[in-house]
């Protein structure tokens, strides 16, 4: 991404969701939490599949608190998590031995 803006390249909102992906699958929590961030920051709105990376990456990286913000960040901007968005978000909690938060996530 670094090199696509500094040839006058600008990523996009795709860019970013394989970008975040691949640092899910790279179990890279941290640095897909950074991208997200850094798309705020390059004014792109992220979409579902944005947010359900970022949320699975969390998950991988037993980071269920921070799988459940991104949660509630995208209920608080209007982006309405689906079916994927909410299982990331289950098994972020399942990794976690947060199974309290998880059923309640079912019930939602």
């Amino acid at each position: 991404l670094a090199s696509m803006q500094s040839s006058t390249l600008l990523p996009d909102v795709i860019t970013y969701n394989a970008a975040i992906s691949a640092c899910e699958k790279g179990e890279q929590w941290q640095q897909a939490v950074g991208l997200l961030a850094a798309m705020r920051g390059s004014h792109l709105l992220p979409n579902v599949i944005t947010c359900s990376a970022a949320l699975s990456a969390c998950g991988k990286g037993q980071r269920w608190q921070q799988a459940l913000g991104l949660l509630a960040t995208m209920q608080s901007i209007d982006l309405r998590p689906n079916l994927i968005t909410y299982n990331a978000a289950i098994s972020a909690c399942e990794k976690g031995e947060q199974w309290q938060h998880a059923i309640g996530l079912l019930a939602a």
